[in-house]
């Protein structure tokens, strides 16, 4: 799991989620492969596509206008 190396580095977060989305989280940390808790798991899921975004350069993506309907 991406994590800083050094624990004061991280801050923390907290979330609110659905309860079919947290549902999900706590049978991923019964199967223990992301982490071994709720919080590990979404830890490490949030932080593996944030990376993943940061890699993509999606922060200097645009959405470009979708076409003029009139006319």
């Amino acid at each position: 799991m991406a994590r800083p190396e050094n624990r004061s580095e991280a801050k923390a977060l907290s979330l609110t989620l659905p309860l079919e989305t947290f549902n999900y989280l706590a049978l991923l940390a019964t199967l223990g492969k992301l982490g071994r808790t709720e919080n590990e798991v979404a830890t490490h899921i949030l932080v593996r596509e944030v990376y993943a975004m940061h890699a993509a350069r999606f922060h200097e993506m645009r959405i470009p206008a979708p076409p003029d309907e009139a006319g």
